[in-house]
């Protein structure tokens, strides 16, 4: 049973007049802080498994997904389990728990005697944070206004980018500490791995503050709350503005919509839009992480003595510069063509990474590449935020996403086995396989979304 709303306007369209408040910036950095604890680990597996493989002597295919593979395969589970959760029981409630998790779960993984146990309390952590991605792009598209949307989700991924240099230079630092087996310290890929679980629990802290989706709840017919949550972010808003009255509501959304049911991912006015991401999903994995997950492989293999994990450093701090861009421009091109245009291009860029061979052009490649995948990542993320109604947002984000966390799993055996054995040049040919699929998936299914309010998106 609903409740009956008795305020004018719904809070939808009170929540598009607002203007940008320290109330959304402490929002902001509260979403950030969990990305920024997952992307550790996104960036770093890559950093991680060198180690890992080194000191355990892995070998072939065992040495590309001792670590990837069960990370992506939890995440696969927790993306799908608590984007539902997030839609049946709302945003706040998955992040209570989500973060503590994927900390606990990389503290133990950094105890554990051999590899194997590693890697099954990474899958654990995996679990944990599964859901950040579908459930960060979801609830920071729903309190920040159409227009800028697009520029608050990036400047999300910006911060969370930073994550990626700094656990790939912390590696570099701890490569040979503790006792050595194979040229790696015992404590190499264990204190990293500490660092993450220590950073994830501290996110769970910060985010005891959160409150719930105002647009979650109206959506769920709780309107009285609702309204009760959007009125302290007004009055929030207006008090550090020194204003006595808001713009007026300048629409009368309708926003009751039917409970979640997941069957609801294939009906006929949101079928084609799930196909279409599933699509993406289960390939673009294997674009971006697996350059994310071999180039510093990669460079430790062309220039073992150079400090080559201190090189990887600078690649990765490209996904930075790439997200600070991408603040600028996300809202100023149509989101689809963004995400191909990005794609092609660090396609272009990282076949010339791939076939480089001097130290410099391979790390002044590897940085542009980094900076286009990042622009690319940063696109998708609010695109397949915003394309689903409220009522299946997390939903449906989260099964899509979901599917690219086990086929970025399969994804990266494949390349480990059969195209890294042929050179890194192998790798991008594949690459562009997939590349060229997304092309025609996204520009013949996609809809256009840039600028759009949430509700116009999904009708």
């Amino acid at each position: 049973m609903t409740e009956t709303k008795k305020y004018e306007g719904s809070v939808i369209d009170r929540l598009e007049r607002l203007p940008f408040s320290n109330f959304h910036l402490k929002f902001l950095l509260m979403l950030a802080s969990g990305e920024w604890a997952e992307t550790l680990m996104l960036l770093g597996n890559g950093a991680l498994l060198a180690l890992v493989s080194t000191f355990y002597g892995l070998k072939g295919a065992l040495a590309a997904y001792a670590l990837p593979a069960p990370f992506f395969a939890g995440e696969f589970v927790g993306s799908w389990l608590f984007g539902y959760l997030a839609d049946k029981r709302g945003r706040r409630s998955v992040f209570l728990y989500n973060q503590i998790v994927f900390g606990l779960g990389m503290l133990l993984a950094g105890l554990m005697p051999i590899w194997q146990l590693i890697a099954l309390f990474v899958f654990i952590g995996g679990i944990g944070v599964g859901g950040e991605f579908p459930l960060v792009d979801s609830y920071s598209s729903e309190m920040f206004k159409g227009k800028q949307r697009g520029s608050r989700l990036a400047l999300i991924y910006t911060i969370a980018v930073t994550a990626g240099p700094f656990i790939v230079y912390i590696t570099s630092l701890t490569a040979h500490i503790g006792p050595l087996s194979n040229g790696i310290g015992y404590y190499s890929f264990r204190i990293p791995l500490w660092i993450m679980g220590i950073a994830g629990i501290m996110v769970w802290a910060v985010r005891l503050r959160l409150t719930e989706s105002p647009r979650w709840l109206e959506t769920h017919g709780k309107f009285e709350e609702a309204d009760m949550i959007t009125t302290q972010i007004e009055e929030k808003v207006k008090r550090e503005k020194g204003i006595s009255e808001l713009p007026p509501v300048v629409s009368k959304s309708d926003p009751f919509e039917k409970p979640t049911r997941f069957k609801d991912l294939f009906a006929p006015d949101i079928r084609t839009k799930t196909i279409m991401m599933l699509i993406f999903q289960i390939l673009q994995g294997g674009i971006f992480y697996g350059f994310a997950t071999f180039a510093p492989s990669l460079i430790v293999d062309k220039y073992p003595f150079n400090n080559p994990l201190g090189y990887s450093a600078i690649v990765f701090l490209g996904f930075f510069v790439g997200s600070v861009f991408n603040v600028f421009i996300i809202d100023k091109v149509e989101r689809k063509w963004g995400i191909i245009l990005s794609a092609v291009l660090s396609g272009i860029s990282g076949t010339l990474f791939a076939v480089a061979n001097s130290l410099l052009a391979v790390v002044t490649l590897g940085f542009l590449t980094a900076f286009l995948l990042w622009n690319f990542s940063n696109f998708f993320h609010q695109y397949q935020a915003e394309i689903f109604p409220t009522r299946v947002r997390t939903t449906a984000a989260g099964f899509v996403y979901a599917w690219s966390r086990i086929s970025t799993s399969f994804l990266l055996i494949i390349i480990g086995a059969f195209f890294l054995p042929h050179g890194p040049l192998a790798v991008f040919e594949f690459a562009w396989l997939l590349i060229a699929i997304i092309f025609v998936d996204l520009a013949v299914l996609g809809p256009k979304a840039t600028g759009k309010k949430l509700e116009e998106i999904s009708k």
